[in-house]
Order: structure tokens, then sequence, then C-alpha cells
């Protein structure tokens, strides 16, 4: 029995477990925020949505799609204090989809993260 091809499948493997568990272990979304001259810290940040330059969706770190976060933005509580993070790279379309859901579901406390 030739096990070179069992070990080669045997490293692919590892390579995927490797990448994905940096990503579980680091919980880091890669997104390129837009700058501002002036910053507001804000406290007792209920919910995080993040848009990235790939169209995709987070809340909470956790992906997900456009159907999901409907769903999800539903079971906020009008007092749940929402921040969003949008790639510069990001679509407008997809920043104003994100506060048009939250408007719809009486949602008004919305802080925008940009960096200094």
């Amino acid at each position: 029995m030739n096990v070179i091809p069992f070990i080669d499948v045997l490293l692919v493997l590892l390579a995927i477990v490797f990448v994905i568990s940096n990503f579980i272990a680091l919980g880091k979304i890669d997104i390129n925020l837009p700058q501002a001259s002036t910053m507001e810290e804000i406290e007792h940040v209920k919910r995080t949505i993040a848009i990235n330059d790939k169209k995709e969706f987070f809340l909470d770190d956790a992906p997900v799609s456009r159907e999901e976060l409907v769903v999800k933005i539903e079971t906020f509580s009008k007092e749940d204090v929402v921040t969003i993070m949008s790639d510069k790279q990001a679509f407008y379309e997809d920043f104003i989809y994100v506060i048009d859901l939250l408007k719809q579901n009486s949602i008004d406390k919305i802080s925008m993260v940009v960096k200094k």
C-alpha cells in the first residue's frame, strides 16, 4: 500500500485546520475602516454589524446572510445600541440597507466605527 497519497491528504487537511483555527482564534473580521477627523467613544454597545468589501455581513462577529440579518434585527430591542462597521471599499448601498433595516425596526441608537 502506497502511503504517500494518504500523507498528502493529511497535510492538506492540516493546512485547512490551521487556516480556519487562525480565523477562529483571532475572531477578527478584516475591515479597512474609513478615517474621520473627529470621533467619540461609545459605551454599552450591545450589537455590532460589520460589512466587508466582499458584500458580506457579520452580526456580532458571526457571518450572516441578508435574510438572516433581517430576522435577527427584528429581535433587537429598541433600547439596543447598534454599532456599524463598514469597510471603506464596501458599497454605500449595503450600509444604507443596514441603516434602513434598523430604522424600520425603530432602532435609533446607531453609531458608526471609524479610525482617527
